[in-house]
């Protein structure tokens, strides 16, 4: 008679996704494993990947990763099917994403995922690192919002790590890292953190027209918010809003000023 098994522990959601894009925007390497999976609509220009994690959100000990070369004269755009929520966790671990993109030569990438949306008792540990050459160009948008405030989860608990980082030609340009735990509402509503805001974006914007750009995203900026230089191809914004709503009311402005109105049509539906 053979043994029951005991299961300690659910099985954990994984994902892998390594894309590259070349000349002509045209698809050289797909690999997509576990529960990573992209679409490629149609378009005139560029090429556009619509990422879908099929397990339906982030909990406990959770693993995504996911790298993107985009080189030649590339122009890509990658982007989610609709928010990507955290989960609360059973047991205290962490859902990990490690994100790379390597854009070379004259490529230019837009990462514009939409709103990770972070419920009470979530824990993500989530990096990004940016590699840049000389002549490549970037948009990149990382959008956070604590809480579901329509449902009345308005105090969160938990843990969010977060880091974005930046390298031209291999040197380190800019690191932000975001580090809350434990009381995450009461963090926020420090007047020198968030003010008791709930919706928060970093923009990046590195291309050579960032010095032109900035002027334009400061005069969409609420009062709590603001972009500056770090230097004169490289455009940093911090967006702070009192909710969902609010953030996209300046966001999707601003994202259609450094796109030229092509922001990608799931975040209008």
């Amino acid at each position: 008679m053979t043994k029951p098994v005991s299961i300690t522990s659910q099985p954990r959601a994984e994902g892998k996704l390594c894309l590259d894009v070349g000349d002509g925007s045209q698809i050289e390497m797909l690999y997509q494993q576990g529960a990573s999976k992209v679409l490629f609509p149609r378009q005139l220009n560029g090429k556009q990947a619509i990422y879908i994690n099929t397990s339906g959100g982030l909990t406990s000990g959770d693993s995504f990763t996911t790298e993107i070369k985009s080189k030649g004269d590339a122009q890509f755009t990658f982007t989610t099917q609709g928010f990507e929520r955290v989960y609360r966790s059973t047991d205290g671990r962490c859902a990990k994403i490690r994100n790379t993109l390597h854009i070379t030569e004259q490529a230019s990438c837009h990462w514009l995922p939409q709103e990770t949306l972070f419920y009470d008792g979530g824990a993500l540990d989530r990096r990004l690192s940016v590699n840049l050459d000389p002549g490549a160009s970037a948009l990149i948008v990382e959008p956070l919002l604590i809480g579901r405030l329509a449902m009345g989860e308005t105090h969160v608990h938990g843990s969010f790590h977060d880091c974005v980082s930046v390298n031209i030609s291999g040197e380190p340009i800019f690191i932000d890292n975001t580090a809350l735990t434990g009381d995450i509402t009461s963090m926020l509503d420090r007047p020198a953190v968030a003010a008791g805001a709930r919706a928060i974006a970093l923009i990046l914007y590195r291309a050579r027209d960032a010095d032109l750009a900035v002027g334009r995203i400061i005069s969409m900026l609420n009062g709590y918010s603001g972009a500056s230089l770090l230097r004169n191809d490289l455009c940093i914004a911090r967006l702070i809003a009192a909710d969902g709503l609010e953030l996209r009311k300046m966001l999707l402005p601003i994202l259609d000023d450094l796109t030229r109105s092509s922001v990608p049509k799931t975040w209008r539906l």
